[in-house]
């Protein structure tokens, strides 16, 4: 299961959403531990009370409902032998096309998406392509790569997984250290400064997505060091220790919130503006105190 930090802050991020998109894949490092928490979201999505405080959901029918697997709006599929066969996403089609008894939104959540045949890929692109009011798809994987192109670029994409040391160039790790290093120092005033070196290294969305999530590795991992948690490989610990020594506990977890939420902002948000995406993060995260 997620460490409560990430748990939380993907709570905050669900019930935060101004409005939900039709579709979801969700990439997981295993589906097993991950799957209560994508259950969670699937309960914002369901409950009337947008599940907003897991802990006062409990006297809650629906999600009571949806715990015990019961819950007649929430469809799930799972691998049948090897694969996900055309005949489940057809029967789920049907299903899904008789409307909601007490209008409430309807979920259905596919396991092991990789998995789909096909002709059971094809079947449910078509579906994805065109969405119903108030139909919401959560597709779950280990590996988006192994997703079909067509319906990978359908859906948003939350990423669950947990990047390790070996996953950085070193080229990458000295960037994002002197860009942690360089808001710290020279806070409001580092605009300037990172205009020609840090964001020239990120000019995609994906790029941004994936250097916000090695932030997020670096900086627990030196939170989890400080109070003598940490798991990762000692070198690059410390690496990360001596490189961000002067920046206190409060204020390491200050950049960790606010690195969170800016990427949140920006896996939910279409069309961003990527320039000026940046600046806004640059000026929030120089707020530090």
């Amino acid at each position: 299961m997620l460490d409560d930090y990430k748990e939380n802050n993907f709570y905050d991020y669900a019930k935060n959403l101004k409005k939900y998109y039709h579709a979801y894949l969700f990439e997981v490092d295993n589906l097993e531990d991950n799957y209560p928490l994508i259950l969670a979201f699937a309960k914002t999505i369901i409950c009337k009370n947008h599940y907003t405080n897991k802990n006062q959901c409990d006297n809650c029918n629906i999600c009571h409902l949806i715990d015990e697997n019961y819950y007649e709006d929430l469809k799930v599929i799972e691998p049948d032998g090897i694969n996900i066969k055309k005949e489940q996403i057809l029967e789920l089609q049907k299903k899904l096309s008789l409307k909601s008894s007490n209008g409430n939104n309807q979920v259905y959540i596919i396991k092991e998406a990789n998995k789909l045949n096909p002709s059971a890929g094809n079947s449910l692109l078509k579906f994805i392509e065109e969405p119903e009011n108030g139909i919401y798809g959560i597709l779950i994987t280990t590996d988006k790569n192994q997703i079909l192109k067509t319906i990978l670029s359908r859906c948003n994409l939350i990423s669950l997984k947990s990047l390790k040391k070996e996953e950085f160039e070193e080229t990458s790790l000295k960037n994002l250290l002197d860009f942690l290093k360089l808001i710290h120092q020279k806070k409001e005033n580092s605009l300037p400064y990172l205009k020609p070196n840090f964001f020239n290294n990120y000019q995609t969305k994906d790029d941004v997505i994936k250097a916000f999530n090695q932030m997020e590795v670096i900086l627990d991992n030196i939170i989890n060091l400080n109070f003598q948690t940490n798991t990762l490989n000692s070198t690059f610990c410390d690496i990360i220790k001596t490189s961000l020594k002067d920046i206190s506990n409060s204020d390491l977890i200050f950049y960790l919130e606010k690195i969170v939420k800016f990427k949140n902002k920006l896996i939910t948000i279409p069309n961003l503006n990527l320039n000026l995406f940046m600046d806004r993060f640059v000026i929030e995260m120089s707020k530090v105190r």
